[in-house]
Formats: structure tokens, sequence, C-alpha cells
């Protein structure tokens, strides 16, 4: 997928402003600056399904909520694209969403952990974490959109990270 240069701004702007002026949360605020900028095509509305993934999926501090909105995203382009349903399809977009979890893994410190993010910031209130969160949903927007833009060749020979099926 070619996304102009205008969108991919307009995701980066609107992805801080979601929380700042909207009050969205974590995994609201990527998936709805990606459709908002016109990125992905979903109802705005649509925004809702992601809400429940904040604080690491449900406040249960697993995954990043960031995370989370960004796989939403991918998710949604990828089965939009042919051949993408079949049991081979559905294997290659593993492959391209495991990759996306690692990369923001090893961009993130580490780990996609909520919990540890936020321990690791002094806690959910604590200024550090409020400062942190925003530039992970910045570095979420940006992530998803070079996966976004990714050749399919491309995503294709991605490698396998860390899964539970042992796939390489």
């Amino acid at each position: 997928m070619n996304i102009p240069q205008g969108k991919k701004e307009l995701a980066l702007r609107y992805v801080r402003e979601n929380q700042r002026e909207h009050a969205m949360i974590c995994s609201e605020s990527v998936f709805n600056a990606l459709v908002r900028s016109g990125v992905i095509a979903v109802q705005e509305d649509w925004t809702r399904i992601a809400t429940g993934l904040s604080g690491g999926v449900a406040a249960s501090g697993n995954t990043c909520g960031a995370v989370c909105g960004g796989l939403m995203a991918l998710g949604w382009a990828l089965t939009q694209q042919e051949g993408v349903t079949g049991p081979e399809g559905r294997g290659q977009a593993r492959r391209w969403y495991n990759s996306f979890v690692n990369e923001m893994q090893e961009k993130m410190g580490g780990t996609v952990c909520c919990g540890d993010l936020i321990r690791s910031s002094g806690g959910y209130f604590n200024d550090k974490r409020v400062m942190k969160c925003p530039d992970i949903m910045v570095l979420a927007v940006e992530t998803a959109l070079r996966y976004l833009e990714m050749p399919e060749e491309e995503r294709r020979a991605l490698p396998f990270g860390e899964n539970v099926f042992g796939l390489q």
C-alpha cells in the first residue's frame, strides 16, 4: 500500500491529539489516528472496538494497548487484500504481525508488556509514565505505517521472532 505523505503526517499528528484533546486511551488513539487520517478505511466510530485493549488488555498489564491498536490496523488493512483469508494467507499474515510485535518490543526496550513499562516508569500516575506512553503511541503509528507500506515480497521474507507455534 502506498500511503501519501500527507496521510502519514496526519496520522502522527492525530495520535497525540487523540489522547491530549479527545481523551482517547492508547489502543483507541493509535487505531483512530490511522482511521481518521484515511490510512485505513474503517468507519471512525469503530474506534470503540479498541477500548478494551488499553492498559495491557483490559488494564491487566499484558500487551501494550498501543501495540494492540497497531495490530488492529494492520489486521484490517491486510485482510482487505486478496488471498489473505485462506490458511496460507493467514500464515503469512501471522509472520507480519509477529514481526511487528517483535520490532516494537525491541524499540520499547525489550518488552511490550504494559505492566513492565508502567513499573519501570514509577507507576501509572507517575509523570515519567505520562510522558512515555504518548511516545510509544507515536512509535506504534510510525511502525504500523512502515508495515502497511511494506511490499508483499518483503513481508513474506520477514523472520518469525519469538512465537508459540515454533515457526521460523
